[in-house]
């Protein structure tokens, strides 16, 4: 697959999650229309029709090249699929690899394909610098890859192009190891950006002073405009201090790889967020080592506080349904001896929750339901109008087979709840699109709403990140390796979002977003799971990855 496919692929699958949001204030939620927004691809009942991998498989589907479902079949396949000038008999006779045959991923992106033929049916990709084990060290050949294809684990054929190798330089592998992730709700860490360069390597100072005067003093900080002041909501005007030596690599003045030319890589433009890995002194100054291997000035950005918000795994005493705070604390109330509901000095912060009786009594004309949070054998009592409830489903939604994995998002209420079959098993809250519900016969894109319906995970990636811009086009605004992104309905995702923690409220550019720890937990749990080395995988469409879980958005 070309660069430029693979770069098309990426902005169709993150424009909606990147763009500025609408003119719409990010507090405030429209009055939901008459009629929910039914997405492409929707029946007329806003439901999706189910991916070809969710239908029951007939008994008489034969084991075409098209359809392998398992590691012997893809093993099988593979050598049918090879001329009849291969011996096929010394091909099955062929030694396993020894336990550490490996290949590394060392151009933009490196494809799987789930038969050994190069074309858009890809089933994950391995992420520059990353190695994956292999299941045989011989090659198959197949149709589009000269130098036939390797057989990687667990699954899948990776085409032996330019875009990997079996013996990485050892200066690649050092600057690469330098970037990696670390495992965890933050892979990486972050910062907003107020204009700078990216430099391929560290400049001296006179280089400094004439690639930066276009972006005016260092330090300098201009707010961001309205619909994307969310952007900056958890960034901290604080010094990055320098707590890693001066990579070896970059020593002498060289550059971050050996392949970069010039001094200046790119420019992040202002309000384009960055991932690095390291920050350290050289010529006078802290210079931030980005996840893609370039040189950013550390005064030019503000780093994002970590958010420490989370939901809930439901089980045990914690079960629907609960009551939560969103915008504000809520205060607390509780029943006199004369039967009187009366205000405390006590809340509930924001974003907190509290489990419901399910009693309600009716004080002056307001219902207030009953909590099982108690003092004194007393319990505590919320305004309706101040909780946020989150009720079980009763039954199974449209579109959702029976014991399939699914994730319940409510638009309106800002909430998000993950179940197994009808045993809902984690809860949270959520920001949907800034533009509310969304509207039919409006592009959900440019109104910066979550389209309703029921969809299906189609790609699951460890860090994404995401842009408004066409391919081709020089970038404007982005957002870099955002953790634990899971496209439902591309270019609408449920991702972490770790430069606000306005969950609860309609903030985002369409996409759902929920804190970092939420997402990781999402990710790992959601179907399909992406194997141990690749950086992502297909789900609807792929059913060699197995089941996939199904996202139903409703108002």
């Amino acid at each position: 697959m070309s660069r430029a496919r693979a770069i098309g692929l990426w902005a169709t699958l993150a424009a909606g999650c990147a763009g500025a949001p609408s003119a719409t204030d990010s507090s405030e939620v429209r009055e939901p229309p008459r009629e929910a927004k039914v997405a492409a691809g929707a029946r007329s009942d806003g439901l999706a029709e189910p991916p070809a991998g969710a239908q029951a498989k007939t008994a008489s589907a034969t084991k075409t090249i098209d359809n392998i479902q398992n590691t012997s079949e893809l093993d099988g396949a593979a050598r049918a699929s090879s001329p009849k000038d291969v011996d096929q008999d010394d091909a099955a006779k062929s030694p396993a690899a020894p336990p550490k045959a490996r290949i590394t991923s060392i151009g933009y992106t490196t494809w799987i394909f789930g038969r050994p033929k190069v074309d858009t049916r890809f089933i994950g990709y391995i992420r520059v610098g990353e190695s994956i084990g292999l299941r045989s060290a011989e090659r198959v050949r197949g149709e589009g890859c000269s130098g036939g294809f390797y057989l990687i684990e667990p699954r899948g054929f990776v085409c032996a192009d330019r875009t990997v190798t079996e013996s990485p330089d050892a200066r690649f592998i050092e600057a690469i190891e330098a970037t990696r992730a670390v495992a965890g709700p933050f892979p990486y860490r972050y910062a907003i950006s107020g204009g700078a360069p990216m430099y391929n390597r560290v400049p001296i100072p006179a280089e400094q002073t004439k690639a930066e005067r276009p972006f005016g003093p260092a330090g300098k900080w201009i707010p961001l405009i309205k619909s994307l002041s969310a952007h900056e909501d958890l960034a901290e005007p604080l010094r990055i201090e320098p707590t890693d030596p001066l990579p070896s690599f970059l020593a002498g003045g060289r550059p971050v790889t050996d392949s970069r030319i010039g001094l200046v890589r790119e420019k992040i433009p202002h309000g384009s967020m960055l991932s690095f890995t390291r920050a350290f002194e050289a010529e006078g100054r802290t210079w931030l080592l980005a996840a893609d291997l370039s040189l950013v000035p550390a005064d030019r950005v503000r780093p994002f506080r970590p958010s420490a918000f989370r939901g809930t795994h439901l089980s045990g005493e914690v079960k629907l349904p609960l009551a939560w705070m969103r915008k504000t604390a809520k205060p607390k109330y509780r029943m006199t001896e004369a039967g009187e509901l009366e205000a405390l000095a006590l809340t509930w912060p924001v974003r907190s929750f509290v489990g419901l009786s399910g009693l309600s009594v009716e004080h002056k004309g307001e219902m207030y339901l009953e909590t099982t949070e108690r003092e004194g054998g007393r319990p505590f009592f919320i305004a309706a109008d101040d909780a946020t409830v989150m009720a079980p489903a009763k039954k199974r939604p449209a579109g959702v087979l029976p014991g399939q994995k699914w994730v319940h998002v409510r638009i309106t209420q800002g909430t998000l709840v993950a179940y197994e079959d009808l045993k809902p098993v984690f809860a949270t809250l959520m920001s949907p699109g800034s533009g509310g519900v969304p509207v039919k016969g409006h592009d959900p894109v440019k109104m910066s709403t979550t389209p309703t319906g029921t969809y299906y995970m189609t790609f699951k990636d460890r860090a994404a990140t995401m842009s408004p811009d066409k391919p081709g086009e020089e970038r404007t605004l982005w957002i870099a390796d955002v953790p634990h992104t899971q496209y439902f309905n591309p270019p609408f995702a449920i991702h972490a979002a770790y430069w606000h923690e306005r969950f609860g409220e309609p903030t985002s550019a369409g996409c759902v977003n929920v804190s970092p720890l939420d997402a990781e937990a999402l990710f790992h749990w959601s179907d399909p799971k992406v194997p141990e080395g690749w950086q992502g995988a297909t789900g609807a469409g792929a059913p060699i990855n197995g089941p996939t879980t199904a996202v139903v958005v409703s108002r």
